[in-house]
């Protein structure tokens, strides 16, 4: 069932090259990839030190929304083992060649964007994917104004809500540790800041980053009238 549908999403997506879309789908693509990894054990437990100044209801709302952005992301999208298929096995049919083809600017994008990621977080570092991804987003919509009217989910998804929770239970990790430390606030720096400014660092990347044609590339039909003259 899952494959049907991940097939026919590739179909209607293949159809033709949209740069602007397949570089929107692949932030999507790599935001449902983040949000597999949120562990709600880990999330609501209250010993967590990254929850500080979240109330109950509050987790609850972000957990909520968590999981039903990637259920939307699921039936939505392509998917980063969907990519992964396709290029693999692009020489099984002229259609999966085809298709690999119309989607070669996801997979460049895909490794721009996982290149980009390496240099912002080491391996084994600690960090929080589900904030990472809503960072993303909103980085993407209101601090560069980007549309994602294609997806109308997402144009009504309350990011600012989302971030304002964390923002809240930052202050208070912050006001804690200062008072551990007797620094001053702003000589604090989070984990939650890390995130913030590494998603903002890939978003405006990402966006200044363009797709390149291939221009070394020439066609049989130029090369035949070549070896002509």
């Amino acid at each position: 069932m899952e494959k049907n549908r991940q097939f026919n999403i590739v179909l209607k997506q293949s159809q033709s090259t949209n740069l602007k879309k397949l570089k929107l789908d692949t932030l999507l693509m790599i935001i449902h990839h983040l949000l597999k990894e949120y562990n709600t054990k880990d999330f609501i437990n209250k010993s967590n030190e990254l929850i500080v100044g979240i109330k109950q209801e509050e987790l609850d709302f972000i957990e909520k929304h968590i999981c039903s952005l990637h259920k939307y992301l699921d039936n939505n999208i392509i998917t980063t083992q969907t990519l992964f298929e396709i290029f693999k096995n692009k020489n099984q049919s002229v259609l999966m060649k085809q298709i690999a083809s119309n989607l070669e600017p996801m997979k460049v994008y895909y490794t721009y964007l996982t290149n980009l990621f390496s240099t912002k977080l080491s391996s084994g570092s600690q960090w929080i994917p589900e904030l990472f991804a809503f960072s993303l987003l909103y980085s993407y919509k209101k601090e560069y104004g980007k549309s994602l009217s294609t997806y109308p989910f997402l144009e009504d998804f309350p990011f600012e809500k989302i971030i304002d929770i964390y923002n809240k239970n930052n202050l208070e990790i912050k006001k804690k540790l200062c008072k551990r430390d007797n620094i001053n606030v702003w000589k604090v720096k989070t984990l939650l800041d890390e995130m913030y400014s590494s998603s903002e660092f890939l978003t405006k990347k990402y966006i200044q980053y363009n797709f390149k044609i291939n221009e070394k590339r020439v066609s049989k039909t130029r090369n035949k009238k070549r070896k002509s003259k």
